[in-house]
Parts: structure tokens; sequence; C-alpha cells
């Protein structure tokens, strides 16, 4: 994968400088919150265990209290029944643990003004993706997970250009206008960005290759697909307005219009459940 900092020739320099903060960034940010750096790195260990990476998120305590949240939640069943990390961490799964300790450690509990609706599109966009993924034969947590972070390139891209980017979004009509921005103004979209994050911080290559897909034309993996459809029902949730992309022709002619939009209400209450516990 293209490093950031040697995205695009004809990026302007300014943007060149702006991406290379980025880069820069994403080497300082486990130095900010060590534990979740730590929590990252425990769940892409295949020696870790839920014991043990309970172990390691309990020294965290803003973000054992974000999982515990997040495991007593309706959306997995066990209300009220989760106590421990380490069931914590078997209830939600090890991908989730770790979206929540890459966004913990990208300062997103506090997402700038610019970024209004960050959470509504990024809950929306990993509960829709886990929606689809048996339909596609892809895992469900990890569809999830990478919905989940499908945006954290908005809050990289706000946080190394602070007074730029915020223009950027408040000129874009819809998600496809501020693509079509991103790409003029830093030679890459918000969700490339996202995936030179995830790896950089060594995610697995089919969980960042699946970002990189989202939004390029043509044949994507079942997960690529997943996000590209949990992205679509979120833009259709929140913008009414906008014109819809079809839903054929995102998955490949395995996933229809109507399909998606049944899953509308349902999608917008779970969402709307997990945001409070995840933002609280």
């Amino acid at each position: 994968m293209t490093h950031l900092s040697n995205a695009v020739p004809t990026t302007p320099p300014g943007a060149v400088e702006v991406l290379g903060r980025i880069s820069a960034a994403l080497d300082d940010l486990p130095a900010h919150r060590p534990v979740a750096a730590k929590v990252i790195a425990a769940a892409d260990d295949h020696r870790s265990d839920a014991k043990s990476l309970g172990r390691t998120l309990s020294y965290d305590p803003a973000l054992t209290a974000k999982v515990l949240r997040l495991a007593n939640s309706a959306y997995f069943g066990l209300s009220g029944r989760v106590s421990a990390p380490a069931f914590a961490v078997t209830v939600v799964g090890f991908s989730t643990v770790r979206s929540l300790a890459v966004s913990a450690m990208a300062g997103l509990d506090d997402v700038p003004d610019a970024l209004e609706g960050f959470w509504d599109r990024s809950v929306l966009t990993a509960v829709a993706a886990a929606e689809f993924a048996p339909r596609l034969r892809a895992q469900a947590p990890e569809a999830f997970s990478v919905g989940l972070l499908a945006r954290l390139g908005q809050a990289l891209l706000v946080r190394c250009d602070p007074v730029e980017y915020p223009l950027v979004v408040a000129a874009a009509a819809d998600r496809e206008e501020l693509l079509a921005a991103e790409v003029r103004r830093y030679g890459a979209t918000h969700t490339r960005v996202s995936a030179e994050a995830l790896a950089a911080w060594a995610f697995p290559d089919d969980l960042a290759e699946a970002l990189v897909q989202v939004d390029r034309p043509g044949w994507a993996t079942p997960l690529a697909t997943c996000v590209r459809l949990g992205v679509e029902l979120s833009e259709r949730i929140l913008d009414p307005a906008r014109t819809p992309r079809p839903a054929d022709q995102l998955s490949a002619g395995h996933v229809r219009d109507a399909e998606v939009d049944a899953l509308r209400a349902g999608v917008t209450r779970t969402a709307a459940e997990l945001v409070q516990l995840l933002t609280s």
C-alpha cells in the first residue's frame, strides 16, 4: 500500500505537508494512549486469548467501561450480565475491541464540531455492514469493525489540517462531492487515510485492503462490499435528499435496493442505542 506522504505526485505542496503530518501522527498517537496501543497489539497477537486481552484492557478504565457497556447492550443480547473485561472481550470479539482501542487512541471520544454526525455515520455504517455480512459470506465482527473505522481518516484530516479540512467538509453537498474534493486537495479520500491508519497500526492486511476498495470502482472483497453497502445505507438514512447509489452496482448484483431499504428501520434503532453507549 502506498504511503500517504508519497500518495500522488500532483498533490498540491500544502496537501503533501498535511499528509506528512498525518503520517507523523500515526506514529505519535500510541504514546498518548499507551494502553490502547497495547490492546491493539494484543488483539493482533495470535497468542492472546480473552483473559489476557481483558487483562490488558483493564489498565485503561475508560476503554474498559466502553467495552463493558457495549457487551451489555441489547445488540449482543446479554444486557446486565457482563461485568468482567475478559467476558466482555468474548462477547464483543477481538476485532471490535481492537476498533474501540483505535478510536480511543485516535481521540475520537472528542470529535471536532466540524465532523458533526461523525459517530452517527460511523455506527450506522458498522451496524449495517454487519447486517450484510451473512448475505455476502463475510464475517460480521470484521464488517462491524471495519465499518466503525471507515471514517477514521476524517478525524485525522481535521486534526492535521484544522483550518482547511472543515471548509472542504462544509462545501460538499454529499459524500460523493466530499470524496472528490478530498482527492483534489490531498490526492486521497478519507477512506484511504483510514486504510493507511489500519496498515500503520498492523491491522490484518485484509481489513486495510477492504477500506481501500470501499470507494474504488469495480470488484471488491465480500468484506469491502459489506462496508460499501453499510456506508450507502448510513447515507440514505442521514441524507435522504442525496441521490442513492444502486445497491446492485455496489454489490455486483448480490444485494438489491429493496434489501438495503428493508434494513433501514432496524439499523437506525440499533445504531441509536450503540451511539449512546459509545459516546457517553
